[in-house]
């Protein structure tokens, strides 16, 4: 039987929708679990999940990624540690500053110093980006890359380089075609919202 020319149409259609869902299985947004559901992601759900809010196809191999992501981690942790303890903090912003100059209007703080809250952001932020890097679809990855400003702010809070602890140096210097982790901005809960608006128009 001959086939008209519609039913080629709908064969080729078809074919490249089943082709577009089966691309994007794996780039997706990873679900690192909760307690309950992946209690093997532990550590890796408290540093990651809210640096990762787009599609990576390390979604597919989450116990392994974690794994390797947690190593660096703890290695880069342990490294800030040692590298801050001998290093100037800025009493401000908490940036790696240098006797004699003034740093945001605060002062630098003699060493010792440990990691605070700027570093742990900033090494959270640049090893979620090493381990699951943005893609397109299953077969595109935006990069492999780490972002410019993502190793930067590991330089200028923990004094010391992204490169240092990963296996591969992926830091470039650019910030576009890059993978750049930022945590995901979180909805203000429906009662605070309520609160507020209250507030607000108490106040008008």
């Amino acid at each position: 039987r001959s086939t008209g020319a519609g039913e080629i149409w709908l064969s080729v259609v078809f074919i490249f929708n089943l082709s577009s869902v089966e691309s994007n299985y794996c780039c997706t947004t990873p679900d690192f679990g909760n307690d309950n559901s992946a209690p093997e992601l532990a550590g890796c759900r408290q540093v990651c999940r809210a640096f990762v809010p787009y599609g990576s196809i390390q979604a597919c191999s989450m116990n392994r990624t974690c794994t390797n992501a947690m190593r660096d981690y703890d290695e880069a942790y342990s490294l800030a540690n040692r590298r801050l303890s001998g290093s100037y903090v800025c009493t401000v912003d908490q940036r790696v500053c240098y006797p004699g100059i003034t740093c945001g209007g605060g002062t630098c703080a003699e060493p010792p110093n440990s990691v605070g809250v700027s570093c742990e952001l900033a090494l959270r932020s640049a090893v979620c980006a090493y381990h699951f890097p943005r893609c397109v679809t299953d077969y595109v990855v935006l990069s492999y890359e780490v972002c410019l400003d993502t190793c930067n702010a590991v330089m200028t809070f923990c004094n010391m380089s992204l490169d240092e602890v990963t296996a591969v140096p992926n830091c470039v210097a650019r910030n576009f075609g890059c993978t750049s982790a930022r945590a995901a901005r979180l909805s203000r809960p429906p009662i605070l919202a309520s609160l507020a608006a209250a507030a607000a128009a108490a106040a008008a």
